[in-house]
């Protein structure tokens, strides 16, 4: 499945460089971070990271994007030791940023796709099981140029919906990133 979110990401990045001058994606960013589990899931995980990486295509010059992003992590279990869950996802979604091209500002996004959790125990069979349901987000940050490049860092909102015993899952995470740009003005 990791290869699937990379080769979906090498893809979008490849294209981008295909379109036209007016067509061509605005960005291709990772970023890594954080997570903190809350609600019922938040009860038996603890605290984890995430890798997150996509792109970003310009829809208008006032600061709309839409972009294609996958996300990587893990929480490990305080319950039952050896016990954790891994997540890997794929979403869409819309981003409005408030600052101008290449400069510093804040930005907000909304995002939805498939989020993927599987479940490991080093001890227990049953605790060992995959599921994947509808994935939710969004959230707000902050960028800033670094040379070439743009940094930035974001909070963020995401559930996965699942069907099995253990429910949803949701979490916050802290991410701080880069952007490099390609066509256009940076941003």
């Amino acid at each position: 499945m990791r290869k699937c979110v990379v080769s979906g990401v090498a893809f979008f990045a490849i294209l981008s460089l295909a379109l036209p001058d007016h067509a061509s994606a605005q960005g291709v960013f990772i970023g890594a971070g954080g997570t903190l589990p809350t609600g019922t899931y938040g009860k038996h995980a603890d605290p984890g990271w995430m890798v997150d990486a996509g792109v970003t295509f310009p829809l208008n010059e006032n600061g709309l994007y839409v972009f294609a992003n996958g996300l990587y992590g893990s929480n490990s279990h305080s319950d039952i030791a050896g016990n954790r869950n891994t997540f890997l996802g794929g979403f869409g979604g819309v981003e409005l940023s408030f600052a101008e091209a290449g400069e510093r500002g804040p930005f907000v996004f909304g995002q939805v796709g498939f989020l993927n959790r599987n479940n490991k125990s080093d001890q227990f069979a049953e605790y060992r099981d995959s599921e994947t349901g509808l994935g939710f987000g969004g959230g707000a940050g902050y960028t800033f140029p670094i040379g070439g490049m743009s940094g930035w860092v974001l909070g963020r909102y995401i559930q996965g919906l699942y069907d099995g015993d253990d429910g949803n899952a949701i979490f916050f995470g802290v991410v701080a990133g880069v952007t490099l740009s390609f066509g256009g003005d940076g941003g």
